[in-house]
């Protein structure tokens, strides 16, 4: 299967497997979901962002941790609360010492009536 981003960032120690967009009123909520990509895991003292188009740093409103006692951190899952311009050009994910392309897109955000899976950082 082809990779949702070719070229990740290793200092990230993540991989994003697929991005989610759904529709909240006139907000969205972003998902990401990823797998560790290498044997070190999330260090969870260091600080995860969204970095916006514009530059902005957004914190996630919530975070999934899944795994086993072997991995603990095999997977991990964070949302974000946006408003609409927020989607509207690249957005990138600031993750352990890496950072992660979630969009490489500028431009309006596609079509969604509820939500929608990506699978590609070319939305």
């Amino acid at each position: 299967m082809r990779p949702y981003e070719w070229g990740r960032d290793a200092g990230a120690r993540y991989r994003i497997v697929h991005a989610s967009v759904e529709r909240d009123h006139s907000f969205f909520w972003l998902g990401l979901h990823l797998k560790q990509a290498g044997p070190q895991s999330h260090d969870l003292m260091k600080p995860v962002a969204l970095i916006l188009a514009d530059g902005r740093e957004i914190d996630p409103a919530g975070t999934d941790l899944e795994g086993d006692e072997a991995h603990p951190n095999a997977g991990i899952g964070f949302r974000f609360w946006l408003e609409e311009k927020d989607l509207t050009g690249p957005l990138r994910l600031k993750l352990n010492d890496g950072i992660l392309t979630v969009r490489k897109e500028s431009g309006p955000l596609p079509a969604t009536d509820s939500i929608r899976y990506f699978n590609t950082a070319n939305w």
